[in-house]
C-alpha cells in the first residue's frame, strides 16, 4: 500500500474544512429566520427619520422575527404632512399606512391610507382631515401572502411593520 504524500494529507484536510464550513452556514441561514425587509423613511417639516421593521415574517407569515428597539421618532407639528418612502422590497407588495391622531376635541381617532397594490407607489403623503389634529403614531404595513376568513371578510396577515412615534413637543 502506497503511503500519501504530506501534500496529499494537507490539500484532504483543508478540502473538509471548507466543505464543514459551507454546511454551518448554509445551516445558519436556513434557521435564521427572516430578515427585515429595509428601512422605511418618515419625514415632516425638513426632519427624516428612517427606522427599521420592528417585526418581519416570511412572505407566508409562519416564521418571523423582531426588533423591539425598531422604533423612530420624529417631531410632526399640526397641519404638516407626514411623507412616508419605503423599499423596493415593500413597493413589490401590498402595504398600508395604519395612524392615529388627536382630533380638535382631544379624542383619538383611527385611520388608514388606502392599500397600495404591488409595484405602485413607493410613497405616501399624510394629511389629517383637520388642520389643528395632532399626529400620534403611524405606521407602514406589509401584507404576506396569508388570508383568512374574518368576521368583517378577508383578512390579509401583516408581513412586516415600521413604527413612528410623534414628538408632539
Amino acid at each position: 500500500m502506497r503511503s500519501l504524500s504530506r501534500r496529499t494529507v494537507v490539500i484532504g484536510a483543508v478540502l473538509l474544512v471548507v466543505v464543514v464550513a459551507v454546511v454551518v452556514v448554509l445551516v445558519v441561514r436556513a434557521t435564521a429566520g427572516p430578515s427585515s425587509p429595509g428601512d422605511v423613511t418618515f419625514a415632516a417639516g425638513g426632519a427624516t427619520a428612517t427606522v427599521g421593521a420592528s417585526q418581519f415574517c416570511d412572505v407566508q407569515v409562519t416564521e418571523c422575527g423582531d426588533d423591539p428597539e425598531a422604533n423612530a421618532v420624529l417631531r410632526v407639528p399640526p397641519n404638516t404632512p407626514l411623507t412616508v418612502t419605503v423599499p423596493e422590497e415593500v413597493v413589490s407588495t401590498p402595504w398600508q399606512l395604519a395612524f392615529t391622531f388627536r382630533d380638535p376635541a382631544g379624542a383619538i381617532q383611527q385611520g388608514r391610507s388606502p392599500v397600495f397594490a404591488p409595484g405602485t407607489t413607493p410613497s405616501f403623503t399624510l394629511v389629517l382631515p383637520v388642520a389643528t389634529d395632532q399626529l400620534e403614531s403611524a405606521e407602514v404595513q406589509q401584507y404576506g401572502a396569508r388570508i383568512s376568513q374574518g368576521p368583517n371578510g378577508l383578512e390579509f396577515a401583516t408581513r412586516s411593520t415600521w413604527v413612528l412615534s410623534v414628538d408632539d413637543r
